[in-house]
């Protein structure tokens, strides 16, 4: 997955947490690192192409950013960015891929409060003019970079019964107050199947979370899937050099592993046992699945009997009326 829609997805909390009057909603520059976690173990590396520069601006509404670009204050030459959609020209982008953190750092260096390193966004805009802000990463020797992201059940999350809510565990990401935490999850071709709240949002994940619950039947059955977690570290916003727009220098660590759902369920059968004195009912499932057995007496209001992950269980109904309904479920 491209790196820049992750990170598109991520900064979407900034926007919503303001109220924009400028044409620009916010911009930002980007430090990134991938990993690739395939068991158990603590992620490793991305092996080609890991490191990553990423320059974005959003546009507060369609065809109102004509042209961006930045600038470090080194030798590294000016970059353009693209719109992402020529259509529309809401979002624009740029992104430069190392394979090393030295030679990502020797063309985008962070500096440091003494001499910091100045990235000179430019940015033209139909009603608010040209405007020129600078950001840079000196605060970034302060907050130091976020922890490599790292999923704490990865042996389970190959085997997610898709009809129940799954939680995804991972590791701290350093910063309680300051980092931003996202989950995405695609399919192989990068469709988005799941993805937490937007920062800032109710729900968003933060610095503080280490668990996200995945919703019962978000997920297809039996397909193989592709989770990206992120933690994104701000290392000082710029609110006030453009009234109305957010600029947002970060850091980014991403690791991508591997999900699976367990095929779709075989429709349980429930029994008849008895009727005198009570009603008794036995039902078959399967092994690590929930089950409820229901009852009522108008196909409309149902009450439960029982809730299990038993694959088997008899049940007795111990206020069986002369019109009684019975059924089993799969899902919470």
């Amino acid at each position: 997955m491209n790196r820049l829609f992750i990170l598109s997805l991520l900064v979407t909390g900034f926007a919503l947490a303001c109220v924009r009057a400028a044409d620009v909603a916010f911009f930002g520059i980007i430090k990134s690192q991938e990993f690739i976690q395939t068991n158990a173990a603590a992620p490793v590396p991305r092996p080609t192409n890991g490191f990553g520069f990423n320059a974005f601006v959003v546009a507060s509404s369609n065809h109102v950013v004509t042209n961006a670009t930045v600038k470090p204050s080194n030798a590294t030459p000016l970059r353009t960015l693209l719109p992402e959609d020529t259509n529309s020209l809401a979002v624009w982008r740029f992104e430069e891929k190392f394979q090393t953190a030295a030679a990502l750092d020797a063309a985008y260096p962070a500096g440091n409060l003494f001499t910091p390193v100045r990235y000179t966004n430019t940015l033209f805009t139909v009603n608010d003019g040209l405007r020129i802000v600078t950001l840079n990463y000196s605060l970034l020797l302060l907050t130091g970079n976020p922890a490599t992201p790292q999923v704490t059940n990865f042996t389970k999350a190959q085997a997610i019964d898709h009809t129940a809510p799954f939680v995804v565990g991972f590791n701290a990401s350093g910063n309680a107050t300051l980092d931003l935490v996202q989950l995405i999850i695609t399919d192989t071709a990068s469709n988005v199947l799941y993805s937490s709240p937007a920062p800032f949002s109710a729900g968003a994940l933060t610095g503080a979370s280490n668990t996200v619950m995945i919703p019962s039947y978000t997920l297809p059955p039996g397909t193989n899937l592709v989770g990206h977690l992120s933690f994104v570290r701000p290392v000082g916003l710029e609110t006030n050099a453009y009234p109305g727009a957010v600029g947002i220098p970060a850091v980014l660590r991403d690791t991508e592993f591997p999900l699976r759902t367990r095929p779709a369920p075989a429709p349980p059968i429930l029994e008849m046992l008895s009727t005198s004195p009570s009603v008794q009912l036995r039902y078959t499932g399967e092994s690590n699945r929930t089950y409820r057995v229901e009852a009522s007496v108008n196909f409309i209001t149902w009450t439960n009997l029982l809730i299990t992950n038993l694959p088997s269980a008899i049940v007795t109904d111990p206020a069986a009326l002369p019109q009684r309904f019975y059924r089993v479920r799969v899902g919470p």
